[in-house]
């Protein structure tokens, strides 16, 4: 496919080059540096010979290898060219800063331009030998010219439009995952087997985003595999999925232990996508902590090879084939026509039941195609698509076939996305991304100068970017980043596609290879191991002209590659001609060289969560530089001359220790992104220099705003003229001394902002009032408001007059007592808070009153924490409430709105329930008034309950004798918490559909109500219940036939040895003992009767002596014991006197 698609970007690039030729800036550089006018000319006359055959040549490629090279020969002239004039044109702006008016002779440059134009012309010479004729009218594509994205319809995540005929593998695999386990130990894993661009992804994300599966299961994670197996990546990335924080290191059993305590009695959904490679020993090494998850836990993947499914050991596989014709068609109308009937277009139908015949049944191909056609409709262009040289797809090779579509595709964008498509090369598969990102990328590179063009290189790049999404080969990931900022990635073969077109060109080195460079690589994404590193580098230092390069970190400590002060230097001094550098997440890189310097075209430096705590002065004669990405870095201060980087247009200062901004920083009037700007202390008048940065955009924090002391400074500030910024955040210093709330609210009166803020965050405001520009509608386009720690405020400004507010949290704002009328404002005619979603109240200890009138009518979520004189009350008429939770307000005296689905009540006492929820599906009740007044009612009435959580209750034993939790049928977990009460009000076992039971600290709870346990129950979970744990022997558990999972965590005061023959049913699978300190001895008899168990986990019991002498069960596949010292001792591998005796487990782990 190389041969196929390999340099067909080339005229755009042709094109730029002749523009920049015929600029008059370019003249006047070569004017200043007296070289001979004459070379410019000669070189445009042989570029424009050229430009007249790349038509053909484009075409021709794919026929001819000897076209293909003279392309790419063409391609690094032009990259030459690219360079000689970028290098030109710094130069002289940078001796005209310098106000250095003498004339200056660079023979240097003269010598490099007569170079490039032997090599144009030997170009030329062999067009005629390669039988390249001049076409009557040269590519002209430089400049786009479709509609405005706004028009394009954009991909959406898991769209079921984009699910064509597969309706029945979806219910199939979403049965599969709602059913029971199988009984194995080992988490089922349903496989979905199909060629690339089958719809497997677009399927699996369907069923993830499924409602059924969202409630059935606890936790959901989704991770991408793709061609290089890397376990400890992987499980990492599963960690972070799941939400929760990472263990340092790169030791393999240390993830795998965090991710096994995280998921253990969860119930869990892992897909794995594109499973390419790995083998059956690696997988089932990587899958280990999955097998001890709770009962109904699922995997799914997704993979080409139906192999991977033997090796992954799937339980079920769903093979994913070519879609029926009738499928292939509806799928590629709902693009193609987009809304439109295609009857009432015959031709257009006609050529477009001819196209999906001759293309097959892939979604990926079909949707792509349709999406292309839907901007081409007219039947000409839809004939030249027909005609194309492209193959009919076969069951041989599909992925093969597939990837000749999009290659045909590809040829018919605008040569200019050519250009930037190709950049995707540099990525990896898996890799995700976000929209500006990739767009300050393809700035740096130099892709969006179109001289022609009447918009700006950002609006170049978003429409770029939304075409590309438009035709489906950029797409959204499943998972936002950081501010729900949405991320996109590629699929594999868009990505195979991308290396196909770039060819040499561009390069990823990885692993172990350390070969040669080829000399003409021109982008690298480089991963540096301690082992390989210094020789990967000496390769990439031979490439001079490298325009792109991206470092990555491998390994832990002193495994670690580490960038050093020398290394930099050979990088600086070789590699002068990078356009974008990026060292993100190289955490040994504590220092920048000087040399840094010598990257004079450098436009994009990303240092990124670096170990840099301080940046070199010469940095500052970057001239080019456009982008300076500082993200997470240790830094405290900017260099002094920061000013003199003057094209500089994004600097991200997130999370650094900037403790003020550099002088004259307003002298960066292209800024468009400063993420941070601290006034620092003595020095408040340093916000005058936000004066002139007019063209900031997205997010802006100003913090320490309480070192600004004069009102005229804030004045000139001119937030108000900052018409592009979306976010801003207002920050005071948290632990400050002084009292400056009278200069404070004169401040931030006059920082005002403009009428377009999406979002406003104030923290540590002191003033005693809110300016009046947050009320009054000014802020129209308000969605997302945040007052925080706003403790000398006694009045909140008329907020329900914001018309677009869907986000409202208040937090510690202690001078508040009453919320009345002046919260929802004095305009009859308007619907106060019309369009507020979430509301949040949150540690307002002097609010005492909330005098709720109207309004809130699309309100879902309210939350009211810690308030505790508030007493009155809560709004009455919410219709689309869904969650309350109210959190320790002991005077709050309200009632419960009947329509909601989830309710969190605690340390409410006065809290009532006068009308039940009817569609109540989870509930929490905590403290023993709440339990007192509301369990019976909630239980009796509720019929939709799902889960319900209990904490907290200190009363006496209550007796509910009519009560039946059989009226309760839909209950599925209970949970209950520091019960300290002798008894349960309620007969468990007539609960028909209660399948897990914790109960957690309830020291006093004596025994389970008569009649036993439900009989359905299938995981009972026990912790620091002792009297409970004494009474064991009456709770029927050997006769509960449906328990799959126990776990008990007990002191165990009575006894040394457990459990008692007989004691624990059959059918268990899973059992789990924790921080069991007298637990001596593990008893054989109450084990050996155990056929179906799997795994077996000890953990902290000191006092554990040995396991049993006449063995543990044979069905037993896991066995893992932690923190266990005589144990580990005794049972150590190879090591311990008794590891004979629980070597035959299949894997033991023993911390």
């Amino acid at each position: 496919m190389a041969a196929t698609v390999a340099g067909a970007f080339i005229s755009s690039f042709v094109e730029m080059i002749l523009e920049r030729l015929a600029s008059g800036d370019f003249r006047d550089n070569f004017s200043r540096y007296k070289l001979d006018v004459g070379l410019a000319d000669k070189l445009g006359i042989t570029l424009n010979s050229i430009n007249q055959v790349l038509e053909e040549a484009e075409q021709m490629q794919y026929k001819s290898t000897y076209v293909k090279k003279w392309l790419d020969d063409l391609k690094h002239a032009v990259y030459e060219a690219d360079q000689i004039f970028d290098e030109i044109a710094t130069d002289a702006q940078l001796n005209k800063l310098k106000d250095e008016s003498e004339p200056v002779t660079n023979t240097t440059f003269e010598s490099r331009i007569k170079e490039l134009i032997e090599m144009l012309e030997l170009l030329v010479n062999q067009k005629l030998m390669l039988g390249l004729k001049e076409s009557l009218c040269a590519s002209n594509e430089g400049v786009i010219s479709w509609k405005s994205s706004k028009e394009l319809p954009t991909s959406s995540l898991g769209n079921k439009s984009d699910l064509c005929g597969r309706d029945v593998e979806e219910e199939e695999i979403i049965k599969f995952l709602l059913s029971d386990n199988d009984g194995s130990n080992r988490t089922p894993v349903i496989t979905i087997v199909g060629s690339g661009g089958m719809g497997k992804t677009t399927l699996a994300e369907l069923v993830y985003n499924d409602d059924r599966i969202k409630e059935h299961f606890e936790h959901k994670a989704w991770v991408y595999v793709s061609e290089f197996f890397d376990a400890v990546r992987i499980t990492k990335e599963i960690i972070s999925r799941l939400g929760y924080s990472l263990a340092k290191g790169e030791d393999l059993n240390l993830l795998q232990q965090q991710l096994h305590q995280r998921i253990t009695g969860t119930r869990y959904l892992l897909v794995i996508e594109d499973v390419q490679n790995g083998s059956g020993e690696c997988w089932e090494q990587l899958l280990l902590p999955f097998n001890h998850g709770s009962f109904g836990s699922k995997i799914i993947v997704t993979t080409r090879d139906k192999e991977v499914a033997a090796v992954m050991k799937s339980s079920q596989i769903v093979h994913l084939k070519q879609l029926e014709e009738s499928d292939g068609w509806n799928l590629f109308v709902r693009h193609a026509f987009h809304g439109k009937n295609a009857s009432e277009y015959p031709n257009l139908e006609s050529i477009g039941k001819k196209i999906v015949n001759k293309c097959g049944g892939p979604p990926l191909a079909l949707k792509s195609l349709g999406n292309l056609l839907r901007m081409k409709f007219s039947p000409g262009e839809w004939t030249k698509i027909l005609d194309a040289d492209m193959l009919p797809l076969t069951d041989e090779d599909n992925n093969l076939n597939i990837y000749l579509i999009l290659g045909l595709i590809y040829h018919n964008f605008p040569s200019s996305v050519k250009r930037c498509f190709a950049y995707f090369s540099i990525f990896p598969k898996a890799n995700c991304l976000f929209k500006d990102q990739l767009i300050k990328l393809w700035m740096a590179d130099g892709l969006l100068k179109c001289f022609r063009a009447e918009k700006s290189e950002k609006e170049l790049g978003d429409e770029f970017f939304d075409y590309l999404e438009s035709i489906s080969f950029i797409q959204q990931s499943l998972y936002p980043g950081l501010d729900n900022k949405h991320r996109f990635f590629m699929h594999d073969l868009v990505i195979d596609l991308a290396r196909s077109v770039s060819g040499e060109f561009s390069l990823r080195i990885e692993g172990d290879r350390v070969q040669d460079i080829p000399e003409r690589a021109r982008h690298i994404w480089c991963s540096l191991d301690w082992k390989y590193g210094y020789r990967k580098l000496e390769n990439i230092c031979k490439i001079k002209g490298l325009r792109s390069l991206k470092v990555e970190e491998q390994g832990y400590d002193e495994q670690c590659f580490k960038i050093c002060k020398n290394v930099q230097i050979e990088l600086f001094s070789s590699l002068k001609y990078l356009r974008m550098l990026t060292f993100y997440g190289c955490n040994n890189l504590s220092e920048l060289a000087d040399e840094i310097s010598n990257l004079k075209l450098l436009c994009y430096l990303d240092l990124s969560y670096t170990g840099i705590t301080s940046l070199p002065d010469s940095i500052c004669v970057l001239y080019n530089l456009q982008t300076l990405l500082l993200l997470g870095c240790r830094l405290t201060e900017l260099p002094s001359n920061f000013y003199k980087l003057v094209n500089l247009r994004h600097l991200n200062l997130e999370s650094t220790l900037i403790s003020k901004m550099p002088e004259q920083i307003q002298r960066l009037t292209h800024l468009e992104t400063l993420t941070n700007f601290v006034v620092g202390e003595h020095s408040g008048s340093n916000i005058k220099e936000l004066e002139k940065l007019n063209h900031l955009r997205g997010t802006l924090c100003i913090s320490q705003l309480e070192n600004v002391t004069d009102r005229a400074d804030a004045v000139e500030a001119n937030l108000k003229n900052k018409r592009h910024l979306e976010v801003l955040h207002m920050r005071y210093g948290y632990r400050r001394t002084t009292d400056g709330s009278i200069v404070e609210r004169d401040v931030l009166e006059v920082l005002e902002p403009n009428s377009n803020l999406n979002s406003l965050i104030i923290e540590d405001y002191r003033g005693t009032g809110f300016p009046h520009w947050l009320g009054d509608c000014y802020l129209l386009n308000l969605v997302s408001l945040e007052l925080n720690r706003c403790g000398f405020c006694f009045q909140f400004p008329p907020l329900g007059q914001l018309p677009s507010l869907k986000e409202l949290s208040i937090s510690e704002c202690d001078g508040i007592e009453i919320i009345g009328e002046e919260f929802y404002g004095y305009n009859s005619s308007t619907v106060p808070f019309a369009s507020l979603e979430n509301l949040k109240f949150d540690n307002m200890y002097g609010w005492n009153e909330w005098l709720c009138t109207k309004g809130f009518p699309s309100l879902t979520f309210l939350l009211i924490t810690e308030c505790p004189k508030l007493k009155r009350a809560l709004p009455q008429h919410l219709p689309c409430l869904e969650r309350l939770v109210i959190y320790d307000c002991p005077e709050l005296e309200a009632s419960i709105p009947a329509n909601i689905r989830q309710l969190e009540l605690h340390g409410c006492v006065n809290v009532f329930i006068n009308e039940l929820p009817t569609n109540l599906k989870k509930a929490y009740l905590g403290g023993t008034r709440v339990i007192e007044s509301s369990l019976e009612q909630i239980l009796f009435n509720s019929s939709s309950l799902e889960q319900l959580n209990v904490g907290d209750y200190d009363g006496e034993n209550l007796e509910w004798p009519s009560f039946d939790l059989r009226s309760c049928n839909s209950l599925c977990t209970l949970s209950i918490s520091g019960w300290c009460s002798s008894s349960l009000p309620f007969a468990l076992n007539l609960s028909t559909n209660l399948h897990s039971l914790d109960l957690y600290d309830c020291r006093q709870l004596k025994s389970f109500p008569q009649r036993g346990l439900p009989s359905r129950l299938s995981s009972l979970r026990i912790n620091k219940c002792p009297e409970l744990i004494a009474s064991r022997k009456e709770w029927g558990l050997f006769e509960l036939n449906s328990l799959k999972e126990f776990r008990v965590s007990d002191d165990f005061e009575s006894m040394d040895s457990f459990p008692e023959e007989n004691l624990l049913p059959p059918t268990l699978n899973t059992i789990h003992l924790e921080n069991c300190s007298k637990l001596r001895i593990i008893n054989s008899k109450g084990l050996l009767h155990l056929k179906s168990v799997r795994l077996l986990r000890i953990e902290y019991c000191p006092c554990l002596e040995r396991l049993p002498e006449e063995g543990l069960p044979s069905s037993l596949s896991t066995l893992y014991i932690r923190e266990c010292r005589i144990v580990k001792q005794r049972y150590q591998k190879e090591e311990g006197e008794s590891w004979n005796t629980i070597c035959h487990i299949p894997d033991v782990f023993i911390y």
